[in-house]
């Protein structure tokens, strides 16, 4: 079975660093303000009248993800397109883990965009802690990560996925009744490649997020 360690390097460099970047004192849970001291726009959910901070958290779009020091969707899907070549002509296995934050939508809308960025930052380096050189880590979408194990079947990846829960469980102290962690991890099924990992791994976080 893989043993995961933290990542060494320039990655996990990058991703403290936008930790510390996007750090914040609890008192600003109090008020949301612009970084010029004005208070932001609110708007009201039309259905349960709870208070909305206009300025919305950013959906990743590039190759490297600024709010959290990973790597963004369009190096993933560069990523899966490679070792999905990778796996088929050396038959090397590999796991697609699917991490998604859930909660932080419900976060967002009652204390901003910036408790959310430092949320899914600090999600990014609890995450990076846990892989080995060989993997890699991306945010994929607003609230979602994913995590190419290299070498690593579907089984042994349910060490990952282990740790991974319990050190998000441990550390992330925002809002903890609100926020949680849901994994969907795949390796290839037979016959197939990482892009129906991805799928398979999608409909399993679905139906985790499904059971919150």
């Amino acid at each position: 079975m893989d043993t995961y360690q933290e990542k060494p390097g320039i990655g996990a460099d990058r991703i403290s660093r936008a930790t510390e970047t996007t750090s914040f004192a609890t008192e600003s849970f109090a008020e949301a303000t612009e970084p010029s001291g004005e208070h932001m726009p609110e708007a009201t959910d039309p259905e349960d009248g709870i208070p909305v901070i206009a300025a919305p958290v950013a959906t990743p779009a590039g190759w490297t993800d600024g709010p959290t020091g990973t790597d963004g969707p369009r190096y993933w899907d560069r990523l899966i397109l490679s070792e999905s070549a990778r796996v088929s002509r050396y038959k090397r296995p590999a796991t697609v883990v699917l991490v998604e934050i859930a909660g932080l939508a419900d976060l967002g809308r009652l204390w901003g965009p910036r408790v959310v960025e430092h949320t899914l930052a600090t999600a990014a380096r609890i995450l990076a802690k846990q892989i080995r050189t060989s993997d890699h880590i991306a945010r994929i979408e607003t609230l979602r990560f994913g995590v190419l194990l290299t070498e690593t079947t579907e089984i042994a990846a349910i060490n990952f996925v282990e740790r991974a829960r319990a050190a998000c469980d441990r550390d992330l102290h925002v809002a903890t009744e609100v926020v949680g962690v849901a994994f969907g991890w795949a390796s290839p099924p037979n016959g197939g490649d990482l892009s129906d990992a991805m799928a398979l791994a999608t409909r399993r976080l679905e139906a985790e997020l499904a059971e919150r």
